[in-house]
């Protein structure tokens, strides 16, 4: 299997997916509120579609192993929260979402061992991720949620749940979650160093992404109207 290059043909077309679904959303802020409910609702169908897509490829292709399969990358984590988010409706839940989404815009800039579009894998990596990088901003819209500072806290703690668990996990299978074996940057640095280099930056992410967040509400997502 040849994986997409960055800013390759592959990559360049789910980019412009992403951008005409933000544009999409962020020109028609007021029909998204008015039929939230059947959009949540599309949005959820269309996640679970992918999931069974995805977890199915493995099965179908004979290419399911502990390695790679299993749903511990931290994308395919959040997106399980984002449909939980979706019923639930829990503001906290929409925090988690959202700062964990930052993972998710690294690997789909620079997207690693990831399929063309021709591929049931790469039709999966594309919906999850659009999904997984409007999910925040369709919340803020639809809902009027916001990103706030003090979550930032239990994210991290989640976060070093989450990174101690595939840092053990990935030794007994050989296993790749958050990349820590096949390294997509600094590959030839230490894991004695790499592993709380990891974390320093998650957690710098965090900050940057919850500024980013702050400014596009702010900006660009328009005030709900009472009444």
């Amino acid at each position: 299997m040849e994986y997409i290059q960055i800013l390759g043909p592959n990559h360049l077309l789910y980019i412009a997916v992403l951008i005409f679904f933000t544009c999409l959303l962020f020109m028609n802020q007021s029909y998204v509120r008015d039929h939230r409910n059947t959009i949540s609702k599309y949005i959820v169908t269309i996640s679970i579609l992918q999931q069974i897509l995805l977890y199915g490829s493995y099965v179908l292709l004979g290419e399911f192993t502990l390695q790679e399969s299993l749903p511990f990358h931290i994308s395919r984590i959040n997106t399980i929260l984002g449909i939980i988010f979706l019923f639930t409706k829990s503001e906290k839940l929409f925090n988690i979402v959202a700062y964990f989404s930052v993972f998710a815009w690294l690997s789909f800039l620079v997207p690693s061992n990831i399929e063309p579009i021709t591929h049931p894998r790469g039709v999966s990596f594309l919906t999850n991720h659009v999904i997984t990088l409007l999910l925040p901003f369709y919340g803020m819209i639809a809902y009027n949620y916001k990103v706030y500072a003090s979550a930032r806290k239990r994210v991290i703690l989640l976060f070093l749940v989450y990174f101690v668990f595939v840092a053990l996990f990935n030794p007994i299978v050989n296993g790749n979650y958050f990349y820590l074996r096949d390294k997509p940057i600094f590959s030839s640095v230490p894991n004695i160093f790499y592993y709380p280099g990891s974390i320093l930056v998650s957690i710098l992410l965090f900050f940057i992404i919850e500024q980013i967040f702050h400014l596009v509400q702010s900006k660009f997502i328009h005030k709900q109207t009472e009444g």
